[in-house]
């Protein structure tokens, strides 16, 4: 009960923010804030109900605090922001691949993942429908192109997102990789199997030589406790397992 009644009250408060990218940490803060003031009245011997209703009502009228939140953190700066967030995405992929030397490539997954990764936990808005993450951050080579596998996201409706970025090495000799998309599918190792299809594939960033985006896999299993990652064609081919274990869920 004490988490259903936190997580409305954060989102009356936050949803008169109006910059919506800063709601994300507005709403962890307040959540931490109200899990030590709960935890604090239960530790007095007041049951549980009552003390979330209290942390509730010391909290304050949601509406009020969410138009003083909103005052403090002005939307045209945070606008500003996030437009240079982006910019500097792009001036990273623009310049840093023509002055990188060996293993200059790999700083391009590495690099860009940690550069998005960064401004992303600042100003990414979670989702109301995810269910949970599960941090990845593994990759594999094929042929002459590496292929990332950044983080899987699981969503109420069932649907298994898969963030991934691909890169050639860098003294690779082709005007472009081997590896296709298509050749891969998504598997729980036991009865749920499903092929790459371009519809459900959102691509972030790209260029000749790399590629960062997410794939959409539908209806997978919600009680699933790992998955694989699997590319075949011509004898290349990896499995890529994937413990769903270590999950963040995001109740």
């Amino acid at each position: 009960m004490a988490k259903e009644l936190f997580e409305n009250y954060i989102k009356a408060v936050t949803s008169h923010v109006k910059f919506r990218f800063d709601r994300r940490a507005i709403g962890q803060e307040l959540r931490e804030h109200m899990e030590d003031l709960y935890e604090d009245l239960l530790s007095q011997d007041i049951d549980e109900e009552q003390a979330a209703q209290l942390t509730v009502d010391y909290m304050g009228d949601s509406e009020e605090l969410g138009k003083e939140l909103n005052e403090a953190h002005n939307p045209v700066l945070g606008y500003v922001w996030l437009w240079v967030r982006r910019l500097f995405i792009l001036i990273f992929i623009a310049f840093g691949l023509p002055v990188i030397s060996v293993g200059g490539c790999r700083a391009i997954g590495t690099g860009y993942g940690a550069v998005d990764r960064f401004f992303t936990e600042l100003y990414e808005e979670t989702p109301e429908n995810l269910v949970y993450t599960v941090e990845v951050n593994r990759q594999v080579k094929v042929d002459d192109m590496v292929v990332g596998v950044e983080e899987l996201r699981y969503y109420q409706n069932g649907d298994m997102e898969l963030k991934y970025i691909t890169y050639q090495e860098l003294f690779s000799t082709a005007l472009t990789g081997t590896f296709d998309f298509y050749d891969c599918y998504l598997t729980d190792g036991e009865n749920y199997t499903s092929q790459f299809r371009p519809r459900n594939t959102q691509i972030e960033v790209s260029g000749i030589y790399y590629e960062a985006g997410s794939i959409t896999y539908p209806d997978f299993p919600a009680d699933a406790k790992e998955c694989h990652f699997i590319y075949d064609r011509e004898g290349r081919q990896f499995d890529m397992e994937i413990s769903l274990l270590q999950k963040e869920e995001d109740l």
